[in-house]
């Protein structure tokens, strides 16, 4: 290697340096990572949400069906019945 091929090369590593010195201070810490995650819902808390909702879902669904099931029966009762019914 000659001398102006290493003088480039030593330009080129001081660059990409001087590039990794304005980068570096905008990083997050680790410190600063755990506590922005710490607040979130884990998986275990996520799954224990999932089940309750779909539960929750489950029983509004049948208080659905029996209200239109007494709906339906009103509205049974209300046509006219044809001779021989």
């Amino acid at each position: 290697m000659d001398t102006a091929m290493i003088d480039a090369h030593l330009e080129n590593i001081d660059r990409r340096l001087t590039n990794l010195e304005q980068i570096l201070p905008t990083l997050a810490t680790k410190e600063e990572l755990r506590l922005a995650i710490e607040p979130l819902a884990t998986k275990e808390e996520l799954r224990e949400e999932g089940e309750r909702v779909r539960r929750h879902l489950t029983m509004l669904i049948e208080h659905q069906d029996d209200k239109i099931q007494i709906l339906i029966e009103h509205v049974q009762s209300l046509r006219p019945r044809r001779s021989g019914e």
